[in-house]
């Protein structure tokens, strides 16, 4: 479990917060270009985006978008299976409520996200699912550029289940650290998902903010992916048409897929995240240059929320 950060009511975070509003994407990377320390600008601005902070009937309201991270196991239809959520979504939201302050308010968002859709989410797509929760908002869909990341057939998959606690106290907090309770809400998240008898369960990880909890999926994800399917290299591209877009490359031990890349975004994750994931990846393989070996995931305009 990660502890919030103390943020600095400085002059650049507050400019850095009118351009997250604004869904002024150069304004916010050149706010943050201009501070000396970008580990910290970076963190603040993860922090910052996921964050939303509005007024009802005059009274304050303080939001925050966080993630549970799911893997699940090859052959499984769990990630994007709107039946299996639909059967599985009432003891989900009564485990998480066990699990939570018992003053905090949820939205727990239908279905479970692909790592392929959260991770091409720009900053808008994050603001916008925060704006769906505010009352008497309507939010029109984004139309946004996703990516289908390629997976051998015996390779797990990573999702996550999306909510949004909302606290008229300050900004909301997650539960101590537990292992009794963390490990129940876990089991019956598993439990509740697995909908295939003979089918291994899926590993769940306990819900983080969403530079920790996407930080904490993908790494949990290479190393269960390493285990199905040998990564035998990786490289990491940084996109130049982006200072946010972080491209992975991954060779993998398989006949039917030997490449496939995954995107990272620092807006998401800062850059602690995206160094806690390259640890993960030299543990498991050495670097190669495997990114013009290949060709690129495909790419399409969609709606997805």
């Amino acid at each position: 479990m990660h502890p919030h950060p103390v943020l600095v009511s400085a002059q650049w975070q507050v400019e850095l917060d009118e351009a997250i509003r604004r869904n002024d994407d150069v304004g916010m990377w050149d706010v943050v270009a201009r501070q000396p320390d970008q580990e910290e600008a970076q963190e603040a601005m993860a922090t910052l985006v996921s964050r939303l902070a509005f007024r009802v009937d005059n009274r304050p309201r303080f939001s925050e978008m966080f993630l549970m991270p799911v893997i699940a196991p090859a052959g499984s239809e769990l990630i994007g299976n709107a039946s299996n959520w639909k059967s599985a979504s009432f003891a989900v939201s009564e485990a998480l409520d066990r699990w939570l302050p018992t003053k905090a308010f949820k939205t727990v968002f239908n279905g479970i996200r692909p790592f392929d859709w959260v991770g091409t989410w720009r900053p808008a797509v994050l603001r916008s699912h925060l704006y769906r929760t505010m009352p008497g908002n309507a939010q029109a869909k984004i139309t946004t550029v996703a990516e289908d990341i390629d997976y051998p057939p015996e390779a797990p998959r990573l999702g996550f289940v999306c909510m949004v606690l909302t606290s008229d106290r300050g900004w909301p907090a997650l539960p101590d650290p537990s292992t009794t309770s963390d490990k129940r809400l876990q089991d019956v998240v598993g439990y509740a998902l697995h909908h295939v008898e003979d089918a291994d369960m899926p590993t769940v990880l306990t819900p983080d903010r969403v530079q920790f909890s996407i930080t904490d999926g993908v790494c949990r994800w290479l190393r269960e992916l390493d285990q199905s399917v040998k990564v035998l290299g990786w490289s990491v591209s940084p996109v130049a048409s982006s200072a946010d877009v972080i491209k992975v490359s991954l060779r993998l031990d398989s006949p039917t897929v030997s490449l496939t890349q995954f995107t990272l975004r620092k807006h998401q994750i800062g850059l602690r995240g995206v160094d806690e994931i390259l640890q993960m990846l030299m543990t498991l393989a050495p670097v190669m240059d495997i990114a013009r070996d290949g060709g690129l995931p495909a790419k399409r305009s969609a709606e997805r929320s």
